[in-house]
């Protein structure tokens, strides 16, 4: 009878051992960070808010009242939807730049505010968004 018990303890000992060490040299990795990105910071107060500012909080889009999800008027009104997934910000603004029905700015015709960003824009946007969405 001790050797029915020994090796269904020792499975599951091998088993919890295993386990418990097996993750504790698990890191993030660090955000890739395109070749244009290297020596330039973007920051939200610097850089982004002025695009966020002439491209989502307009009339009718992300501002207070409109009824569009998040009001993007303050850093921390657009943080919770920076790192949402899916449609994050990574996803509506660079992964989905090209679809008309999804990505942002929308291409819809009642868009009140402007169909793309610039590629200036776009760039400024995707470093931010590549160095973890910086404040300041």
């Amino acid at each position: 009878m001790k050797k029915v018990l020994i090796l269904p303890f020792l499975m599951l000992l091998t088993f919890f051992s295993i386990y418990t060490v097996s993750c504790t040299s698990d890191q993030l990795a660090e955000p890739m960070v395109g070749e244009e990105c290297v020596n330039y910071n973007a920051t939200y107060e610097g850089d982004v808010k002025a695009i966020v500012d002439a491209t989502c909080a307009i009339a009718g889009c992300h501002v207070a009242g409109a009824g569009v999800p998040g009001i993007f008027e303050t850093y921390e009104g657009l943080l919770p939807f920076a790192n949402s997934a899916p449609n994050g910000l990574r996803d509506r603004v660079i992964v989905l730049v090209d679809d008309p029905s999804n990505g942002m700015p929308p291409d819809w015709d009642t868009n009140p505010g402007p169909k793309d960003l610039t590629a200036e824009q776009f760039e400024i946007f995707k470093c931010w968004v590549d160095s973890g969405y910086p404040e300041n």
